[in-house]
């Protein structure tokens, strides 16, 4: 009877946890980005395991709460293209003043200088280095064509 009880809160806690209620520790701010795909420095971001940071729009203003993280996840396939964006900001740090670098290892890397977290941004941003710990601040894509779109 008590191996019952157990389980069965066990799976309660489980399900009460499975709702849709994770806040980041990375503040919600609101913009729009856009690009072109054909356009330079955009294209490199059309293949595989390519990732890109941004910090401005073509209107010169801010974007993400330090910039964004833009590419294309290495589980994409020719057909159906798999684009990602983040916030540059380490969830560890929390800090405008800290902004993660990605590394050109075709594999979708991004690394905190300040804490040296590591995030793998093809499996949507999270610890890569086996600490654990919160994800990045994912942010919604949309392709139309050859024109790229994030927006909170």
């Amino acid at each position: 009877m008590r191996k019952f009880l157990f389980v069965s809160l066990v799976l309660l806690m489980g399900a009460a946890g499975c709702g849709k209620t994770y806040e980041s520790s990375i503040p919600s701010v609101s913009f729009s980005f856009s690009c072109n795909l054909n356009q330079s420095p955009y294209y490199k971001i059309t293949m595989p395991g390519q990732f890109l940071k941004v910090t401005r729009n073509v209107n010169g203003l801010s974007v993400g709460y330090t910039g964004l993280i833009i590419g294309q996840s290495v589980f994409s396939d020719a057909g159906n293209p798999l684009y990602c964006a983040y916030d540059a900001a380490c969830p560890v740090e929390a800090s405008r003043s800290v902004s993660l670098e990605v590394e050109d290892d075709g594999l979708g890397t991004a690394r905190c200088p300040e804490c040296g977290a590591v995030f793998n941004l093809s499996a949507n941003g999270t610890r890569s280095d086996g600490l654990g710990g919160e994800i990045l601040r994912s942010y919604k894509v949309t392709l139309a064509g050859d024109n790229l779109r994030v927006q909170n």
